[in-house]
């Protein structure tokens, strides 16, 4: 088994880079980069060649002019397909670099929210005929030109053009689900009511977390806090908690030795079977089957 890795924030003369953008080549087909995950958000544009990639427990194929999307934290594995490898443009950023702008503002952090979860809430990759007529393959080039050429002020035209590429997906996303990408100024304030106990659910999924503990958080009643919650992010509390449990089984699979039953206690949950059961719910396989499908690789 190759040794997976978390990649962590890449640092250039001791300053961490919120963005990063460069060409990937693959000069034959296989492994391109070994299974890992990061922080960053990154988008994959293909320029030639077929590959797969792996994401969410299962492979999906993509070629050159498509668009791959994989959220922070997600573990992924690409593989080459054609004989001649292939290449295509990485571009990579922390959340943080749409959210800040001149005026300290930037995009809403609602809006991000389907790059913030492993889950598959849209589609992983979208089609180049999907993507026909609009800017985007011209974005992705010009901001792989300006982080080569690095001319005065190129970070904000970086912003500028990324900007461009998510307004277009999240626009796209919302014409292929209305119900569930339909982000009003009465979300944006309910999110940012709620993000305290977001931000607890993140950092303490380990743990058992009562709704009613959560709601005290946002300074809500339980059952309003219930209601908002599963509305604003179309799951319930138990199930949004299991995500977060199951996300950080699947980086635990491939990065290190530990039991099935030794993983399960590790992220929270209480017995092995209980584990399996869930695990399978979200990624269409056991735990075991995950690991052993990397390892094959």
């Amino acid at each position: 088994m190759e040794a997976y890795i978390r990649e962590e924030k890449t640092y250039i003369d001791g300053i961490p880079c919120d963005f990063l953008c460069h060409l990937q080549t693959a000069d034959c087909s296989g492994s391109v980069y070994p299974a890992h995950y990061h922080s960053y958000i990154e988008l994959l544009f293909g320029l030639e060649g077929e590959f797969r990639i792996f994401l969410n427990g299962s492979w999906h194929q993509w070629k050159a002019g498509d668009l791959v999307v994989i959220s922070a934290e997600e573990v992924h594995h690409i593989y080459a397909l054609s004989d001649h490898g292939g290449t295509y443009i990485v571009v990579r950023f922390m959340p943080e670099f749409l959210q800040n702008d001149l005026a300290g503002s930037g995009i809403d952090p609602g809006y991000l929210r389907p790059l913030l979860s492993s889950e598959a809430l849209q589609e992983k990759v979208i089609s180049r005929e999907e993507m026909h007529g609009s800017e985007v393959p011209r974005l992705f080039h010009k901001i792989l030109k300006e982080t080569g050429e690095k001319e005065y002020a190129y970070e904000l035209a970086v912003r500028s053009h990324l900007l461009g590429i998510y307004l277009w997906m999240i626009r796209y996303w919302h014409r292929q689900n209305p119900a569930f990408f339909n982000y009003t100024a009465r979300d944006r304030e309910l999110f940012r009511a709620l993000e305290p106990a977001l931000t607890y659910m993140n950092e303490n999924f380990r743990q058992n977390i009562s709704a009613g503990s959560l709601a005290e958080l946002c300074g809500f009643s339980y059952s309003y806090f219930s209601r908002s919650f599963q509305r604003l992010m179309h799951r319930k509390i138990p199930d949004y908690l299991n995500s977060l449990r199951v996300a950080e089984a699947e980086k635990l699979l491939i990065s290190t030795s530990m039991s099935v039953t030794e993983i399960a206690l590790a992220t929270g949950f209480e017995t092995s079977s209980y584990f399996i059961k869930i695990f399978r719910r979200y990624k269409n396989l056991s735990p075991r089957q995950f690991r052993k499908m990397l390892e094959q690789v």
